[in-house]
């Protein structure tokens, strides 16, 4: 007999319900315990009379379920990760509109009972290349979040440098020297030319053209812009927290690169992937015994397009379903987009299904759902050569 186990978590106290595979009836219902070590043993406790193979389930709520979690992985108890969402339409599916702790312990143990077959296994509780690839994630957003503030602080202070520098260029270490002591028009307007080349040329080291530093101070002499000590402080701390966040990335990659996960995994065989992605993929994955067939590994991401079909009728048209891991997907897609640039038989299906009229999002999330099935076959051969 299986028992099924399902846990609303909370911040101080937890709340569990099981139910038997035989009979399908409660055997503990809504037993509360504490985020503590008392309330996880007297938990094990229960669970531990039962005899028999027990699941366990959890909703994914932000980190609360981590101690937890771990605490029964590390006493090898078989444990599922579920997704909210799916939580809530299973208690849906009662007629009363009610939610509390206890029934939605219920209805976790209830919806194991029912789905458990379905479920993809959480083996790893605590998961460090995931955190680390969750942290770079924010920080690239973060970058990126800064970047268009920077800019719109620009656009008042001097709006004739985005059109006189190249493109990339502005989130260069010269520029960024120079607009941290002089961050306005009129700031650089009054420096002497020699002073701001010299600033340059030594945060680049040399690399810092002297004609752009010219073309920069030439534009400040008749720009619109606002000399706002406000918008000046703006400036300079955003440039200082965007060299904060690239010292922070940058560690973080190393890190990356370096885990043991990433370091050797056979994915490295594949022709235009690197480090970085491969540890997003691998944090997603983690391990491809969670995994029986490529397509569970698409659905796992959200790569699966929506079914939308009655009668006789089905749709022409379907979008992703994007009801998956979301770190995975854009990495697969990122990552696919990388591949198809080199010669490969990649880049050969991604002009295949451009020449079916596909956008180039369409086609790479095609390209996305051939890499999955590359990822699949390397992981379960990793001895064995892969061709691109």
């Amino acid at each position: 007999m299986t028992y099924y186990v399902g846990i609303d978590v909370a911040k101080f106290q937890h709340v569990a319900s099981i139910f038997d595979s035989i009979s399908g009836e409660l055997v503990l219902d809504s037993f509360k315990f504490d985020n503590s070590i008392k309330g996880f043993k007297s938990l094990l406790s229960n669970v531990s009379k039962l005899n028999d193979d027990v699941v366990v389930g959890f909703e994914s709520t932000a980190h609360y379920h981590q101690n937890l979690f771990n605490y029964l992985t590390q006493n090898h108890f078989k444990c599922y990760l579920l997704n909210p969402l799916m939580i809530s339409k299973f208690r849906s599916i009662s007629l009363r509109d009610a939610k509390n702790d206890n029934i939605d312990s219920r209805a976790i143990s209830s919806f194991l009972l029912l789905e458990h077959k379905y479920l993809i296994n959480e083996e790893f509780s605590n998961n460090e290349l995931k955190e680390l690839c969750l942290q770079r994630d924010y920080l690239i957003k973060h970058s990126t979040n800064l970047k268009i503030k920077l800019v719109s602080y620009l656009d008042r202070t001097f709006p004739e440098l985005c059109n006189i520098i190249p493109k990339g260029t502005l989130y260069s270490k010269g520029l960024f020297a120079i607009l941290k002591e002089f961050p306005t028009a009129k700031m650089i307007s009054e420096v002497r030319i020699d002073h701001l080349i010299n600033i340059a040329k030594k945060a680049s080291k040399g690399r810092y053209k002297k004609s752009m530093v010219i073309k920069i101070k030439e534009a400040s002499k008749s720009s619109v812009g606002i000399d706002s000590a406000a918008f000046a402080i703006k400036i300079v701390h955003a440039i200082e927290s965007l060299e904060l966040n690239k010292k922070q990335t940058d560690a973080i990659n190393q890190e990356i690169s370096n885990n043991e996960l990433v370091i050797n995994s056979p994915l490295h065989q594949i022709k235009g992937i690197n480090s970085i992605e491969i540890g997003y993929i691998m944090s997603a994955i983690i391990s491809i015994n969670r995994f029986d067939s490529p397509e569970k590994i698409v659905a796992y991401a959200g790569l699966d397009p929506k079914v939308r079909q009655s009668g006789t009728w089905s749709a022409s048209k379907t979008r992703m379903s994007k009801r998956g891991n979301v770190l995975l997907r854009y990495a697969l897609i990122w990552t696919a987009n990388n591949i198809r640039k080199h010669p490969s038989k990649m880049q050969d299906y991604y002009n295949l299904k451009r020449s079916q009229n596909k956008s180039h999002y369409n086609a790479l999330g095609h390209c996305a759902t051939k890499l999955v099935r590359y990822i699949f076959w390397i992981l379960n051969n990793p001895d064995k050569e892969f061709i691109n």
